[in-house]
């Protein structure tokens, strides 16, 4: 089974877009459309918020990156081995959120786990990547 910890990661890898308010679609500065139940129904550690600027944000990055990695770990592997990418990680899971909707061989519970993948890491990095001003 894959493990790390954001923890471990050290410096560099600091929350820049904690959750500061809750994610409503429509409401106030709140960006986008996101179906926050599909993901809590997946996992409660998938619990999702908004940052100060109203972007889609996982209330509790770090537990979020775990659970992917408890539950979605056959999916995270399809990707790791389909593309030849680095094991996954802080330093790696970029790599993994745009390549996991491409994937084109396992199985169709393999391919669905890892487009799952991307679209998490697709918020997972709303808390962590700089945003231009």
């Amino acid at each position: 089974m894959l493990s790390f910890s954001l923890t471990a990661c050290g410096a560099g890898n600091k929350i820049l877009y904690p959750w500061t308010q809750e994610y409503v679609s429509g409401q106030g500065n709140i960006r986008g459309d996101v179906d926050i139940d599909y993901f809590l129904e997946k996992d409660e550690r998938f619990e999702i918020g908004a940052d100060k600027d109203g972007w889609a944000v996982f209330k509790d990055p770090e537990a979020a990156f775990d659970a992917l990695q408890e539950k979605y770990a056959d999916g995270i592997a399809l990707i790791q081995e389909e593309y030849n990418l680095a094991e996954f990680s802080m330093k790696s899971y970029q790599a993994y959120k745009e390549y996991g909707q491409l994937v084109t061989t396992g199985t169709e519970e393999e391919q669905a786990q890892a487009r799952f993948v991307s679209r998490v890491l697709d918020i997972f990095e709303n808390s962590y990547v700089p945003r231009e001003e």
